[in-house]
């Protein structure tokens, strides 16, 4: 195992919440869980077709993992195994997109015994879900800040599929490390330039150029620096479904990452269908309000950045979060459960108290947090020694 924590005893949880993070902090920490009353009341009680096949995903990357799901499924026993990695060919389905197992995997990447090289099949653009291309451009830079060698960091998008029917491939390669290194990011910097990707799949190839027009049109007042280029897919590399969307980044001159995306609304979902034109304008909106939360990362990497810093060398680690998600708070809590590891918090705004002044320049949010902890000295003993 990866460094066993000396506090082994099993961890019993209630509810289907923070499931996902709950077995990858079980595998780090080789303590074993117990997950009970998931979903007692629901007409489909127990654990859902996506949290199955990430249960599969975990046995797949590790040797040695026990798991126990009751004849309702709404209780599962996790016993963790060791961390072997390697290569692994995994299809997601469709209830999920791609992401939520890419996340599991980018937290436990650096601590297998052989280097990840993952092919997963399913959706990679899904309605109201950070997509695979959001992962790449925000998680993988903060990945870079913990990680040495970065060589082999890679997230490849061989077909887009949308829901409901999937279809898309995507290709995960990842280096292995024997520690995390400390990371100290108080300044992101200003923003240089914005970026961006419209892709459509097996529709009209104009509706991108109309969503670049609307997107463009928002972003005119903030920024001459915009490029952004057109993903179209055909074919086996288009999916099974239609579907169109754009991705936006902004880049500070610290080499900080904010996205903002928005995509077509699958068949399935009630109301009007978006029209390309409001797709681009809700992009450029999105980006706009995770610049103006701002902090040296992106909203969604903040769990990765949280986990990363508590797992490395014993030494200081510090990061400028901007304002602290819901998701954010409850991983701390859970790094706090399982690592008998806390953090201090320091309200930015009282850091500085010169933004508070009205003649003083507007930076974003003053809702910003700067985290600071020392790291447990965790180290990856499923390492190969050479």
């Amino acid at each position: 195992m990866t460094k066993k924590m000396e506090i082994s005893e099993e961890l019993r949880f209630e509810g289907c919440n923070l499931f996902r993070q709950r077995l990858i902090y079980s595998l780090l920490s080789g303590r074993p869980v117990t997950i009970i009353e998931i979903r007692p009341l629901d007409e489909d009680p127990g654990i859902k077709d996506h949290e199955v096949k990430l249960l599969g995903l975990l046995e797949r990357i590790t040797n040695g993992t026990k798991v126990v799901i009751s004849k309702t499924g709404t209780q599962v026993r996790f016993e963790p195994g060791m961390i072997h990695g390697g290569a692994v060919e995994f299809d997601c389905g469709s209830s999920r997109c791609i992401s939520y197992y890419l996340e599991a995997l980018l937290l436990l990447a650096p601590f297998c015994k052989t280097p990840l090289n993952v092919k997963l099949t399913g959706v990679t653009n899904a309605w109201k879900e950070i997509s695979v291309d959001a992962i790449r451009a925000t998680w993988l830079p903060i990945f870079n800040k913990f990680v040495l060698n970065d060589e082999n960091l890679s997230i490849k998008v061989n077909a887009r599929g949308f829901l409901p029917d999937g279809g898309g491939s995507i290709t995960f390669t990842s280096p292995i490390v024997k520690t995390l290194r400390p990371a100290q990011r108080e300044n992101p910097g200003k923003i240089c330039k914005i970026r961006g990707l419209a892709y459509v799949s097996k529709v009209s190839p104009s509706i991108a150029q109309r969503m670049i027009d609307a997107t463009k049109e928002m972003l005119r007042g903030y920024i001459a620096d915009v490029y952004i280029t057109v993903d179209q897919r055909k074919g086996a590399s288009g999916g099974n479904s239609p579907g169109f969307g754009i991705f936006l980044t902004a880049e500070t001159t610290e080499g900080v990452f904010y996205h903002g995306e928005a995509m077509s609304k699958p068949k399935y979902v009630e109301g009007d269908q978006l029209i390309p034109e409001d797709v681009g304008k809700n992009a450029a909106e999105a980006l706009l309000n995770e610049i103006y939360r701002g902090g040296c990362l992106d909203t969604s990497a903040q769990v990765l950045a949280a986990t990363f810093m508590t797992l490395t060398e014993k030494n200081v680690s510090k990061f400028l979060f901007g304002p602290l998600s819901l998701y954010t708070v409850q991983t701390l809590r859970n790094l706090k459960i399982f690592f008998e590891h806390t953090f201090k918090i320091d309200e930015w705004w009282k850091l500085h108290p010169e933004t508070e002044n009205e003649d003083a320049p507007k930076i974003g949010s003053t809702e910003k947090a700067l985290l600071t902890c020392i790291g447990v000295g965790y180290s990856n003993l499923n390492k190969v020694l050479l």
